[in-house]
């Protein structure tokens, strides 16, 4: 379905949207910038979406707010390990 190819291309581009942040934190181990609280805000609200996702049974929300749930933990993990 159309639909769900437009949800797809959406959560691809949202996904991404962080990928140059964390490949920034991994490269310098500098996290000082990045806000704890956002990162958790973001977590949460990718729980909600999620949640949702599978309430209306919507697949592109599903799948690609999984994968991002975990790419933002992971930048919260570097925010956690870096942090000094």
């Amino acid at each position: 379905m159309i639909q769900d190819m437009i949800g797809y291309i959406a959560g691809v581009f949202i996904l991404f949207s962080i990928v140059p942040q964390i490949i920034k934190s991994y490269k310098t181990k500098s996290v000082k910038d990045i806000s704890i609280l956002m990162l958790i805000s973001i977590l949460i609200g990718t729980a909600f979406w999620i949640a949702y996702g599978i309430m209306v049974q919507g697949m592109p929300v599903i799948v690609l707010n999984i994968i991002y749930f975990f790419v933002v933990a992971y930048q919260l993990f570097l925010k956690i390990k870096y942090e000094k």
